[in-house]
């Protein structure tokens, strides 16, 4: 009955050290962080825009027009900046090259989906 016991402790163990060391390498995987700031004119369209950003069917958009995988790109935080016309975006992706191709698709992609009602602009970006 011993050997069981032993076996059995030993198996959730072995379970436990490969489960941590599998979370462990899916963390730090995700490593660099995309900021994005748009200009919205007009800037009452601004919620209309933020709207839009958090919705599926544009993180989808962007996630094929940057090559981006669809799990880092619904990951996409949006907010509006207080008391300006300016849309935040934040997202953490895996390289420095997939975060450039994310911010270079963005405004494009944005600017499709809420059509010609609004100009977008990309402000500022910043890829870390």
């Amino acid at each position: 009955m011993s050997r069981k016991v032993a076996i059995a402790i030993t198996l959730v163990l072995l379970t436990l050290v490969g489960g941590y060391f599998f979370v462990k390498n899916a963390r730090t995987r995700a490593s660099v962080t995309t900021t994005l700031r748009i200009t919205v004119t007009p800037s009452e369209q601004l919620d209309f825009v933020a709207s839009q950003a958090k919705s599926a069917v544009f993180k989808y958009l962007l996630s094929k027009a940057s090559g981006v995988p669809p799990a880092l790109a619904r990951n996409l935080e949006v907010k509006t900046v207080p008391n300006s016309s300016l849309l935040e975006a934040k997202v953490v992706v895996v390289t420095r090259d997939e975060g450039q191709r994310l911010a270079k698709a963005f405004v494009e992609a944005l600017q499709g989906l809420c059509g010609k009602q609004v100009q977008l602009t990309l402000a500022e970006q910043s890829v870390k």
